[in-house]
């Protein structure tokens, strides 16, 4: 049963891509969750894939009724289960002196049962990097803020009386009276004849 857990595990930690990146630091001890989404988990198998190896190794098993079974030659004083059933089910795994060949991938599978209908649910896991640090952020570069053109005034006085109210009008009239004399003189510049 735990080997169909583990290649299941491993198809899912393929395209596990909302895991939590943590950086304790050396020695610190780090607590990871595992949250029920239905009511219904009756146990945990908590897993881990180191980074110095890809195989999948097993770490411990706990269950509802706080019954722990430890995998081969992991340390029950290091690696610590509980069990709180408050307004949803979190099993949680507690590792102490985290060394550098801690550094891996840590997930659980829950094991679900409603009535007959068993289910095993994959939570998004953990990638644990102990002794080293989160990659820092590229400054922010700020861009100008887009400001709109803002009208100048022009420098130009025009001659004392003559205000641009004034002036334009009396431009417009003046063509009107140029165009209408023109359009006269040209009519009575034609010759007529008389029949």
């Amino acid at each position: 049963m735990i080997h169909t857990h583990l290649w299941t595990f491993m198809c899912l930690w393929t395209i596990a891509s909302t895991m939590t990146i943590l950086y304790p630091s050396i020695g610190s001890s780090e607590t990871l969750n595992c949250k029920c989404p239905d009511h219904q988990c009756q146990r945990v198998f908590w897993y881990r894939i180191l980074h110095s190896n890809d195989t999948p190794q097993f770490l411990v098993f706990c269950n509802s009724a706080n019954t722990v079974s430890y995998g081969p030659g992991i340390s029950a004083t290091r690696f610590k289960t509980n069990t709180d059933e408050r307004s949803e089910i979190t099993y949680s795994l507690r590792i102490t002196g985290l060394q550098k060949d801690d550094a891996g991938f840590y997930s659980c599978l829950l094991n679900s049962q409603k009535q007959r209908d068993f289910k095993e649910l994959f939570p998004p896991g953990y990638y644990l990097r102990p002794g080293e640090h989160p990659p820092t952020l590229a400054p922010t570069v700020k861009t100008p803020k887009p400001t709109k053109p803002r009208l100048c005034r022009s420098n130009y006085q025009p001659p004392k009386g003559c205000k641009p109210l004034v002036l334009w009008p009396s431009v417009g009239v003046l063509l009107a009276l140029a165009v209408a004399l023109i359009s006269t003189l040209y009519y009575f510049s034609s010759e007529y004849t008389c029949k």
